[in-house]
This record gives structure tokens, sequence and C-alpha cells, in this order.
């Protein structure tokens, strides 16, 4: 049985690679394409950001190839950047995503689904804090960010909201 994704790679060819060698750099850099792209390809979804995050794999074993240790791991240590940057990809780009899909909601000037989600007694702007914090999972600071006010007060005004939204819980159980 022949394997899918053929890697002619010498120990060799890894070591000079890895010293910096151009010529090894382009050895590797074609043989593992079909592999990278194939575990990139699991995690996304367009052909675009498969691309993107390629060429970011290979940005980044370039500029930290003294970290390979042993010639032989490179195979391993490839394999793992690559998931993991199309992990990270996709998280950044659902986030961005989800992100884009909450300002939309809150832009609109009529009753929004928001309203709908939130029908607590809170203003726009408490729906905007627990929907980015508890909808998205941003942090206080991506949350103080997209808002335009500061951390310290996007965490107060959100314990002031769970607040309301507990008290409305409370009378509607008596």
């Amino acid at each position: 049985m022949k394997a899918a994704f053929k890697m002619n790679v010498t120990n060799k060819t890894a070591k000079l690679f890895l010293e910096g060698d151009e010529e090894a750099t382009a050895i590797v850099y074609k043989n593992y394409r079909s592999l990278l792209y194939f575990i990139i390809a699991t995690y996304l979804n367009q052909k675009e950001d498969c691309d993107d995050v390629y060429q970011n794999v290979f940005l980044k074993i370039l500029s930290k190839r003294n970290e390979v240790n042993d010639p032989s791991s490179l195979h391993s240590y490839l394999c793992a950047m690559a998931k993991n940057e199309a992990i990270d990809y996709a998280k950044k780009r659902s986030r961005e995503l989800n992100s884009d899909l909450l300002e939309d909601m809150c832009a609109a000037n009529e009753e929004s689904q928001l309203d709908y989600f939130l029908p607590y007694d809170l203003t726009k702007e408490e729906k905007k804090i627990i929907g980015y914090r508890l909808t998205f999972g941003l942090s206080w600071q991506e949350v103080s960010e997209l808002v335009g006010i500061p951390t310290a007060t996007v965490k107060f005004r959100y314990v002031q909201a769970i607040k309301k939204i507990k008290g409305v819980y409370k009378d509607e159980k008596n």
C-alpha cells in the first residue's frame, strides 16, 4: 500500500533545513505541502484560509528553526505546528464572525435580537456586555475595546446587569 503523503526529506536534508540552507528549505516546503495542507484543511473550510495558515506555518518554522534540536523531530514539529496554527486561526475567525454578528444585532435601531434573548430591563450597553461576555466568551479586555469603555467599568456594569437579571428571575419564581 502506497502512503498518501510521501515525505522525501532525509535527516540530512532536515538538518540542512534547520541550519538555514535554501535548497533544503525548498525541499522541505515542497515535500510537506500535501501533508500540512491536509492537517490544516481538517480544521478550516476555505482554501484561502488554508493557504494563509500554510504560509504562517512556514514563516513560523523559519523564524523558530533553532528551537528544533533534533532533525528527526522536524516531521512531528511541522505537523504539530500546522495543527496548532489551524486551530488558532479557526478560533480567531470564529470569534471575528461571532463578533461581527453581535455587532450587526446591536446596530439595528428597531428591537434587536438581543432584546429577544435578553428581555430583561437592561440597557443596550448592558446587553452588549452580557452578549459579548457570555455568548461569545470574550475576555474583559476584548469587551472593553468593543464597547469603548474601561475594563473596570465593563466589569462593574456586567455585575450590575447580572444582578438585574437575577432580580427579575427571582420575581418571576415568586
